[in-house]
């Protein structure tokens, strides 16, 4: 069994590195605005307690995994139920549960390599100054707080029309990233979005890790919502998905 899901979880990991969308959007274009951002803003403004380099890393860094976690894992999900592999599944030794797994491991370890990528990339280019636990404690909170996300991919991939969970995955993606205050700071955003924003795990996600690098800690709330959404997410789609295979 330990053979077959370190064998599945390497087969999902080269899956999703060869895929083009993986390199296009999870690395390419978060990294393409991040560059642009500070190229406009300068990367020694001050913002929130830090500078605008740190701060838009931080949020281009978080944008990448979430929407890794929603297409990369979610979308790919739901094509995989149109399409009948899930069913297939009951013919082959592999579990359900190894099969799940080995994804689940897999986004983890892709989300990390993400992580190296983005962090290395905007460090080698501008310099960017933050102490080595700094720059630890933050990629940790990143890869640990994807779960939440990875659990929403899981809610999306419930779906049975593949081409619909495509849109509400972008929209998600998109809104998510808006409304949370990864493109431009909550503050600049109407009074009304700002009431949102606060609210979406999204922003508590990116939240905590604007806090580490101004030297605070991340808030109670951030672990609250991000928790409390993951949690809600991952109960619904194992129930979906439970009552879906016991029809």
């Amino acid at each position: 069994m330990l053979n077959m899901f370190i064998a599945q979880t390497k087969a999902e990991s080269i899956r999703i590195v060869r895929s083009p969308f993986f390199l296009l959007f999870s690395i390419a274009m978060p990294l393409a605005f991040y560059f642009l951002f500070a190229s406009m803003y300068g990367t020694d403004k001050s913002i929130e307690s830090t500078t605008w380099g740190v701060f838009s890393l931080m949020s281009m860094t978080a944008f990448s995994l979430i929407g890794t976690a929603v297409s990369q894992f979610g979308i790919r999900l739901s094509f995989e139920h149109q399409d009948g592999w899930v069913r297939l599944l009951r013919l082959t030794p592999l579990t359900p549960a190894v099969w799940l797994g080995s994804k689940l491991v897999a986004q983890m370890v892709i989300h990390l390599v993400v992580i190296v990528i983005i962090f290395l990339s905007a460090g080698l280019v501008h310099d960017i100054q933050l102490t080595a636990m700094q720059w630890i404690t933050c990629g940790l909170w990143l890869w640990i707080g994807s779960i939440a996300f990875l659990a929403l991919g899981a809610l999306l991939g419930t779906l049975k029309n593949a081409n619909t969970s495509v849109a509400i995955g972008n929209v998600l993606q998109m809104g998510l990233a808006i409304l949370g205050g990864l493109w431009m700071p909550l503050n600049g955003l109407p009074t009304w979005m700002q009431s949102i924003g606060e609210w979406l795990p999204s922003h508590r996600y990116a939240n905590g890790a604007w806090n580490m690098v101004a030297g605070q800690a991340p808030e109670v709330m951030d672990f609250i919502i991000l928790a409390g959404f993951g949690a809600v997410f991952m109960i619904v789609s194992v129930y979906i998905f439970n009552r879906r295979e016991a029809v």
